[in-house]
């Protein structure tokens, strides 16, 4: 027993410097490290974002502050500039240092009450605004955010229910219905949309952006793509990649009628695809340990202490692990279908294509077409992207 678990042993290292010795296979774990930097570059120049300008006139103090705390939790790739003067706003839209500028008019909650507030509103936009659409949404919806709660207290103070309880009684009254209305707005038991920006409310930097959807009790949690998604999709890609490239291997080694002796041809295909998805899952582990970008900075988890980052690490391993499976099983039913080498040799540049349209590397175009909600299903990435490393959230394409 001892002398076959030896043997085994002697063949799975021979097999394990066979595949770093290959030329070919070198060159892409060279490229995995340099794909990563220039995908984590790009995303640090997108976390640079867009500046919109903003000018509130003559709100009161109280509006103004809500107003202003959720514009600064809302701010993400959009970044907001406040101002004083609309002359001055105007002339730095049209001098290209803002995307596009907001006005809101001070008759603003006159305007939403006589149902003209299109009016009270004034966009400032040029030829160069490209995210004319993305701000009228931010700001439209705190503004009925705000406009919700604003009505909601002057109903109780106007309504003929509450005139008999006198002036003291209908501010307790209204004091009573506002902390109601906070609760149940949050607590899920009423429909609502809770929007946040790419920092979470913990204060720690996701590199994605949230839309918590309530209704009901029951939350669902749609992630955006972000550079971390992207990295981690390119990277996916490659050990996909190195699998496919291990299966080539191995098919060469049935016609050759290699280690028939050692193992049963099962199990050396599982050994030949698995092999290049180690030294390849190596590399992304450190890649994405490297550029900050591992399990520990992405699901929530306290970052901090030697705890946390070992939890972290656990976990990149075990999503790894479970895609190094997904991946053994899927190439080992390719071999099945296709058989030849030559075959198999044709469909990886194929696969690889789809792999990068239809699964969520780039974008989800599943949240636009329901055809790739199916198409997506078909590839072992998909599954390595939406499981361990979002705590089963799902991306789809935003801001």
């Amino acid at each position: 027993m001892m002398i076959r678990l030896k043997t085994y042993w002697v063949w799975f290292r021979l097999l394990m410097k066979r595949t770093i010795k290959k030329p070919a296979f070198l060159l892409l774990l060279l490229i995995m490290p340099l794909l990563s930097v220039l995908i984590d570059r790009l995303g640090q120049g997108e976390s640079a974002g867009t500046e919109t300008g903003i000018m509130l006139e003559g709100q009161e103090e109280e509006m103004r502050r809500k107003f202003l705390t959720i514009l600064g939790e809302q701010e993400g790739m959009i970044r907001f500039r406040l101002y004083e003067n609309e002359k001055e706003m105007r002339q730095d839209v049209e001098r290209g240092e803002l995307d596009c500028g907001v006005f809101l008019h001070e008759d603003l909650w006159k305007g939403l009450e006589d149902g003209a507030w299109q009016e009270t509103i004034t966009l400032y936009v040029t030829s160069s605004s490209n995210m004319t659409e993305i701000v009228k949404e931010k700001i439209a919806s705190i503004v009925f955010t705000l406009y919700s709660e604003r009505n909601y207290v002057n109903y109780i103070e106007r309504s003929d229910a509450f005139k008999a309880e006198g002036q003291d009684s209908i501010a307790d009254i209204v004091s009573f219905a506002q902390a109601a209305y906070e609760k149940h707005l949050l607590d899920g038991s009423t429909f609502s949309f809770l929007y946040q920006g790419q920092e979470n409310r913990d204060g720690n930097d996701s590199g994605k952006r949230q839309e918590n959807v309530e209704s009901g009790g029951k939350q669902q949690e749609v992630w955006s793509v972000s550079s971390s998604f992207r990295l981690r999709g390119m990277l996916a890609v490659c050990i996909f990649l190195s699998g496919l490239s291990g299966l080539l291997t191995d098919v060469k080694d049935r016609e050759e009628k290699r280690f028939l002796r050692l193992a049963p041809q099962t199990v050396t295909t599982m050994v030949n695809i698995w092999i290049p998805t180690v030294y390849t899952s190596a590399v992304t582990l450190f890649t994405l340990g490297v550029t900050g970008h591992a399990a520990f900075g992405s699901i929530g988890r306290p970052v901090g202490g030697t705890g946390g980052f070992l939890w972290g690490i656990g976990k990149e391993i075990v999503s790894l692990l479970f895609y190094q499976f997904l991946i053994i099983v899927y190439c080992s039913i390719i071999r099945i279908v296709l058989r030849k080498q030559e075959a198999i040799a044709a469909a990886i540049p194929l696969l690889m294509l789809l792999c990068i349209v239809c699964c969520p590397v780039w974008v989800r175009l599943a949240a636009y077409l329901p055809l790739f909600g199916v198409l997506e299903k078909l590839f072992p990435v998909t599954y390595y992207l939406l499981s361990g490393n979002f705590s089963g959230g799902s991306a789809c394409p935003g801001i």
